[in-house]
C-alpha cells in the first residue's frame, strides 16, 4: 500500500512539474518597436500622414490592451506629433525611447561632437512629452535610423547614459563574438547593452523582421504576414524573443496595418507576451528570464478624464476625426 502511495505522489510531482514547464513553454516573448518619422524638410502633407500613421498604430496596438516602445524623431517631437507623444507617454505603457533628427539620416557621416550635440537634443525632446505634474518621461533606448553607427555613436549614447541600442540584428548585424546572440547582450567597453532584432529566412535568405525592409524588397503585406507567423512559430517553446521593427510610413495604414493586426491576435491566441524593449533588457540581465517580474498586459486606464480640459482639446484632433492644425500652429517643446 505504502509503494501505491508513494508512486502516487511522485506521478503528482511529475505532472506538477511537466505542466509548470509547458506553461513556461507557451509564453512566447514579443517586443514591437515602431520607428516614427518623417524627411528633412518634410512638408505639410508629410507631417499630417506621420501623426495619422503614428495614431493608426498606437490605436491598433492599445487598442488590444498591448505595449510597444516608439522611437520618434526630432522632426516628429517638433511638429504636432509631440501632442500624440504626449498623450501616449500619459496614457499608456507605451515606451518613448530615441532616434536621430530625421528618417534615413546617417549618423556614421557625423563627428563625434556633432553626434554627440544631436543625440542628447533627441533626449531631452522626447523627454519633453510629459506633463508636468502628472507624469516624467526618462529616455533609456536609442534606435539608429537604418541601422547605421559607428564607435562615435557608441561614445555618444555613453555619455548620455542611455541603457540600450536597438541597432543590431540577429546573424546579421552583431558586435563582435555575438552573431548568434538572440537576447540583449552587454557590448564590450560600453555601459548601454545591444538588442538584436530578429531575423527570419525567406527563399534561403536571413532577413531582418522590418516592414520597411521587406517593402523596399518588393515583397507584399501578405508575405510580410507570413514571415511575422513564420518566426513566431519557430521561436514558440523556446527561450527565444521575437523583436519585430515597424515604421509608420509602412504599417501605419493600408494591408500592412492589416497584416500587424493579424499576427497580434494569432500571438495573442497563442498566449503571448508582448514587453517593451526596456523591458526586454531589463530580462536580458537576469539568468532566468523570468517573464513573471513583468507587468502584465494591460495598459493604464486613461488619465484623461483627471486632466485639464485644454489638454482634452488639443489631443482630440490627434486621434479623433478633427482636422490636424498647420504646423505654424504646432506647440513648443516643452509646454507640458
Amino acid at each position: 500500500m505504502k509503494s501505491w502511495i508513494i508512486l502516487g505522489m511522485l506521478a503528482f510531482i511529475m505532472m506538477t512539474m511537466l505542466g509548470m514547464s509547458q506553461s513556461t513553454k507557451e509564453t512566447t516573448l514579443v517586443n514591437l518597436m515602431i520607428e516614427s518619422g518623417m524627411p528633412a524638410s518634410a512638408s505639410e502633407e508629410q507631417i499630417k500622414s506621420e501623426v495619422s500613421n503614428l495614431s493608426s498604430l498606437y490605436k491598433a496596438i492599445n487598442g488590444k490592451h498591448l505595449v510597444a516602445t516608439i522611437f520618434p524623431t526630432q522632426d516628429v517631437v517638433k511638429s504636432y506629433g509631440n501632442l500624440l507623444l504626449t498623450r501616449i507617454g500619459s496614457d499608456s505603457d507605451f515606451e518613448l525611447a530615441m532616434t536621430g533628427n530625421h528618417s534615413d539620416e546617417k549618423l556614421s557621416s557625423l563627428s563625434f561632437i556633432e553626434q554627440s550635440i544631436m543625440l542628447k537634443r533627441s533626449k531631452q525632446y522626447v523627454e519633453s512629452c510629459k506633463i508636468c505634474g502628472k507624469n516624467e518621461i526618462n529616455v533609456s533606448g536609442f534606435m539608429p535610423q537604418s541601422f547605421d553607427q559607428n564607435q562615435d555613436t557608441y561614445r555618444a549614447l555613453d555619455g548620455l547614459g542611455i541603457q540600450y541600442d536597438a541597432g543590431f540584428q540577429s546573424g546579421l548585424l552583431f558586435a563582435p563574438g555575438h552573431e548568434n546572440d538572440i537576447w540583449p547582450y552587454k557590448l564590450e567597453g560600453h555601459s548601454f547593452y545591444a538588442v538584436p532584432v530578429s531575423t527570419y529566412a525567406l527563399s534561403g535568405k536571413k532577413m531582418v523582421l522590418q516592414d520597411s525592409y521587406f517593402k523596399d524588397n518588393g515583397l507584399a503585406a501578405d508575405q510580410w504576414y507570413d514571415a511575422l507567423i513564420g518566426k513566431f512559430d519557430e521561436v514558440q517553446d523556446k527561450d527565444e524573443p521575437l523583436v519585430i521593427v515597424l515604421t509608420t510610413s509602412t504599417s501605419g495604414s493600408g494591408e500592412y496595418l492589416d497584416s500587424l493586426n493579424r499576427f497580434m491576435d494569432y500571438a495573442l491566441s497563442k498566449n503571448a507576451k508582448f514587453i517593451t524593449t526596456e523591458n526586454l533588457v531589463t530580462l536580458a540581465k537576469t539568468a532566468s528570464h523570468d517573464v513573471s517580474l513583468l507587468p502584465t498586459n494591460v495598459t493604464k486606464e486613461c488619465l484623461t478624464c483627471n486632466q485639464d480640459k485644454s489638454l482634452i482639446n488639443i489631443t482630440a484632433f490627434v486621434l479623433g476625426n478633427e482636422s490636424i492644425p498647420t504646423a505654424n500652429n504646432s506647440i513648443t517643446v516643452g509646454t507640458f
